[in-house]
């Protein structure tokens, strides 16, 4: 098992009572309803014209819970994966102190242990956690609010997908591309006694693989490695747990130390282009005129605009072979009714239809160009080598030169392994830790991160939106991108939404709130606001067990760019007919139109729920804040005092140790950072190649 996937600490296990309390929690957030629960969910969602149940399938949706479906292993699992290791002594602390009658009452109120409290009293509590001025309880509500509904409606076959009318297996394309060969990986065996190669690449995402394809190409001997697996195309799995579980760091999305961000981020071979939506977006020109403002005048270059479109022609970025889905669609109607800007986003598919519903969990269809099905092949087909499931522990340096890495292979073995360069591309969540590892001590290491936090709103129609079905990520609008009139602000994106993730980014307002908003989840439009962060407080470190922390702190710039993107993408919703809306907020409740009412942004109502939305704000612990970008930690710049790397990528303090891939961005990309890496590691690339000190190596 991979050690950056597993973290190296005591697994969660509980004790009798503890157990208890944790089973009672998650008997509350997935409950089996009341009777009068239950009549006022038939009501509201059978007396509709355009109901899509019956009474007879709401009965038996109301019914199902956790507790009837003995899903602590899941949970458990999830509990190992996504919170760091003693942020999990704590939650054991509090679980114990919840199931004695003292502590209980310093927590709840009552004089009850938690878990002798009626569902409807426990319900109570935990509503009352989530509306507290004190972080410590608000951050408590959204762990045991995760940690439950993700597990359990992402559950594989769950019982509940049944009440929400979402097929658990995809309708296979009629046609599919040739399987591709498999990639050969390499053993232990293969890698003693001891090999020599020209260059070593850390990583194979959207850095580490266009690094490795250039340096091959150029007729040097190189070996790529991964800590993540390698899945062939007929090897992955399209369902929400399975696609977390084995293709993401730490199974899935997993929280910052403050608990003030959830993070999501690949971890298998190809990286995050494996898993990412095919989003591909170049850099703005304004922020490229803020990078070279900091010295770095390459990216105003024709060169840089050169390597964009070069990137653009090798993964097959196009608008061509797209159909919006419906989500898409609102988005894209929204704006023009409004006149606000939209337009289609370019996919890596090679103007290929592709309606997969599933890019993040890989491209099974074999059609999204990320690194494994474009410049890995390339750096394949000129006798690149590859080795997956091992971890760099560190980069060998000799008289202040790279020479080589020790790696655990498939997380048993370690070997020493030769070479006259090393490019670490390692992302910008693991480039750090191994620099540190290394004997780096520049400052910024690990400093400096950017995250792109994201958050949700969400539209309920009178139609079927289905945000789980079709191309994802279609559309764009950049209303809301230039908030402070300095290039920061938010995108507006359309996210595809499984149910495990559904459940987890609606509010939740009582279990017969929650589960009236999952059974109309095929009514659903969400809407991805996604931030230009500009001076939120972000850094990488490891902590005492080894394991890869974030620290994260949200701005009040950063946060008024957020809620600025929410109230744009609230008007957009209700500007293409919502007649329900939504946000994160935990003390903002839902707007509804009444029947007769047209959905307006010009309803005096609205008007002044949208004021209340504005003067809520996002609070400091971050509710409903996520990201899938990390760009940042081991920024370039003109000076070792301000930066980790030189302008060509090779670190300040080691020669012949290069980064690249997104770490070393200057500040937040502000779109999808998958094109700007591969054309910054195009330059980095070059640059290695022009510097080779010409030395020779043995090839394997």
């Amino acid at each position: 098992m991979d050690p950056n996937r597993s973290l190296n600490a005591p697994t969660f296990d509980l004790n009798e009572d503890q157990l208890a309390v944790m089973a009672a929690a998650m008997d509350t957030f997935v409950a089996q309803l009341n009777d009068q629960e239950v009549k006022e969910m038939t009501e509201k969602l059978c007396g509709q014209s355009n109901s899509i149940h019956t009474p007879e399938d709401i009965k038996e949706f109301a019914q199902l819970s956790n507790s009837s479906m003995d899903n602590w292993p899941a949970v458990k699992a999830f509990l190992n994966r996504a919170v760091a290791a003693d942020k999990r002594l704590e939650l054991s602390m509090v679980l114990t102190l919840l199931s004695m009658r003292p502590g209980s009452f310093v927590l709840t109120g009552h004089y009850q242990r938690f878990q002798d409290l009626p569902r409807e009293e426990r319900e109570k509590v935990i509503l009352k956690w989530k509306d507290s001025y004190i972080p410590q309880l608000r951050l408590l509500y959204k762990l045991f609010f995760s940690v439950t509904c993700h597990p359990t409606y992402g559950k594989k076959g769950s019982e509940l997908h049944r009440g929400m009318q979402y097929p658990s297996t995809r309708v296979e394309p009629e046609e599919r591309p040739p399987v591709k060969e498999r990639f050969e990986m390499l053993n232990y065996e293969d890698l003693v006694p001891e090999k020599k190669f020209d260059v070593i690449v850390v990583g194979s995402g959207a850095g580490g693989g266009v690094t490795a394809a250039e340096l091959a190409k150029a007729g040097k001997s190189v070996l790529v490695i991964d800590k993540g697996k390698y899945y062939h195309e007929d090897e992955m799995e399209l369902y929400e747990p399975n696609a977390f579980a084995n293709m993401y760091e730490y199974g899935g999305f997993f929280s910052s130390y403050e608990g003030t961000i959830n993070i999501l981020a690949g971890s298998a071979f190809g990286g995050g282009t494996t898993v990412n939506w095919s989003a591909s977006l170049k850099l703005q020109h304004f922020v490229r005129e803020e990078w070279a403002k900091q010295g770095l005048s390459h990216f105003l270059s024709p060169k840089f605009s050169r390597d964009l479109d070069r990137v653009f022609e090798r993964i097959g970025a196009s608008t061509a072979g797209i159909k919006h889905n419906n989500p898409n669609g609102i988005l894209i109607k929204g704006c023009q009714e409004l006149g606000y800007h939209h337009a289609d986003l370019h996919q890596n598919t090679d103007g290929k239809d592709h309606q997969c519903n599933f890019c993040f969990a890989g491209c099974k269809d074999g059609i999204k160009n990320g690194t494994m099905n474009a410049w890995l092949r390339d750096a394949k087909d000129h006798g690149a080598k590859f080795l997956d499931r091992s971890k760099v522990n560190r980069v060998l340096i000799q008289k202040g030169r790279a020479v080589g890495v020790e790696v655990t292979v498939h997380y048993d073995k370690k070997v020493n392994i030769l070479a006259d360069q090393v490019v670490v591309a390692a992302s910008s969540l693991h480039t750090p830790g191994i620099l540190t590892r290394s004997g780096l001590t520049n400052k910024n290491i690990g400093q400096h991160l950017r995250l792109h936090p994201c958050s949700i709103t969400f539209g309920y129609f009178d139609q079927n939106v289905d945000c789980f079905q079709g191309s994802i990520m279609t559309a764009v609008s950049n209303v809301a991108e230039n908030v402070d009139g300095e290039g920061y602000g938010a995108k507006i994106e359309v996210p595809c939404l499984h149910p495990g993730s559904f459940s987890t980014v609606l509010p939740w307002r009582g279990a017969a709130h929650h589960k009236s908003l999952m059974a109309r989840y095929r009514k659903c439009a969400p809407m991805l606001i996604l931030s230009r962060d500009k001076d939120s407080k972000g850094a990488i470190r490891d902590d005492a067990n080894g394991n890869m922390v974030v620290d994260f702190a949200l701005s009040n710039h950063d946060r008024h760019s957020i809620l600025v993107g929410m109230i744009r993408s609230l008007q957009i919703l209700c500007a293409a007919g919502a007649r329900e809306l939504h946000t994160g907020q935990f003390g903002v409740d839902p707007f509804y139109f009444e029947k007769n009412e047209e959905s307006s942004v010009n309803n005096p109502r609205f008007e002044e729920w949208l004021e209340k939305v504005r003067k809520y704000g996002l609070p400091q612990d971050g509710a409903g804040i996520f990201c899938a970008h990390q760009m940042g930690s081991c920024r370039m710049g003109i000076s070792p005092k301000v930066s980790v790397a030189k302008p060509t990528g090779e670190t300040w303090e080691v020669k012949n140790l290069y980064i690249s891939d997104a770490s070393l961005f200057p500040t937040a990309s502000g779109v999808n950072p998958m094109v700007t890496t591969e054309a910054l590691a195009l330059h980095v690339s070059d640059n290695i190649i022009k510097n080779a000190n010409g030395s020779t190596s043995s090839k394997l």
